[in-house]
C-alpha cells in the first residue's frame, strides 16, 4: 500500500509506464485533503484548514477506516512533508516512506507551491483546481512548524529523501538526511532534474522497488 497525501501528481505518476510492475503488486491509496479535488466548490468562508501537524496525525483515521494495518508512504513537496509527519505520528503503521523534494524549514516554499499546484504540468486542460480552497492549503502549509528538529528523536522507519539537484528543495533535503539516525535514511540526488515525478519518474519508480 502507498499512502499519498498530494494526490494530483501522484496519481499522475501511479499510473505512469514506468510504474506498472510496481501496480501489479500494489495498490494506492490517494488521500485528497479538503477541498483539493478537481471541480471541488468554495470551502465554507469560516473554514479553518487543518495544520500539517493535525494532517500527519489524523491520517490514520483513513487507514482505520479501511482497516488498512500498514502502507509504505510516498509524497512529494508538502505531501512529503506530511508523510514524514505521518511516520513519526504511527511508525507502527509504515513500511516505509519516500519522500520526495520535501522541505523542513519553517514557512519557505509555499508560494512555490501554489504556483506549481496549478501548473499545466500538473493539471490538465480539462481539469480545474478551485484557487481559493488551493490558497488555503497553500496558507495552512506556510504556517507549518518545522520537522528538522524531531527527525533525530522521532524518526523509527526506514526513509528515502529523493530530490532534484535542480530543486530548490535540495538543501533542506541534505539537511533532513544528515538529521536522521544512521541506518534509517538514505537520500538519492537526481542531476539535471528538478521535478522528479514528472522529469524522471523511471527513477522515482527504481526508488520505489
Amino acid at each position: 500500500m502507498v499512502l499519498d497525501p498530494l494526490s494530483i501528481l501522484g496519481w499522475n505518476f501511479a499510473g505512469d509506464e514506468s510504474m506498472q510492475d510496481i501496480r501489479k503488486r500494489a495498490l494506492f491509496l490517494h488521500v485528497s485533503l479538503p477541498g483539493q479535488v478537481n471541480g471541488a466548490e468554495d470551502l465554507p468562508r469560516d473554514f479553518i484548514f487543518p495544520s500539517m501537524e493535525a494532517i500527519g496525525l489524523n491520517l490514520i483515521t483513513v487507514m482505520d477506516h479501511l482497516r488498512i494495518k500498514q502502507v509504505v508512504g510516498l509524497g512529494d513537496g508538502a505531501g512529503a512533508n506530511i508523510i514524514l509527519r505521518f511516520a513519526m505520528n504511527h511508525p507502527s503503521r509504515v513500511h516505509g516512506v519516500l519522500a520526495i523534494n520535501t522541505e523542513g524549514v519553517i514557512s519557505s516554499g509555499y508560494k512555490e507551491m501554489f504556483m506549481d499546484i496549478l501548473s499545466p504540468r500538473t493539471v490538465r486542460p480539462e481539469e480545474e483546481l478551485n484557487t481559493k480552497n488551493v490558497s488555503k492549503y497553500c496558507e495552512a502549509y506556510k504556517k507549518r512548524s518545522e520537522i528538522l528538529s524531531k527527525l533525530k528523536r522521532r524518526m523509527k522507519v526506514d526513509v528515502l529523501l529523493l530530490a532534484g539537484v535542480s530543486s530548490t528543495s535540495v538543501g533542506d533535503t541534505e539537511a533532513m538526511h544528515k538529521e536522521i539516525t544512521p541506518g534509517l535514511c538514505s537520500i538519492i540526488k537526481l542531476e539535471e532534474v528538478d521535478d522528479p515525478l514528472v522529469e524522471a519518474p523511471e527513477k522515482v519508480a527504481e526508488a520505489l522497488i
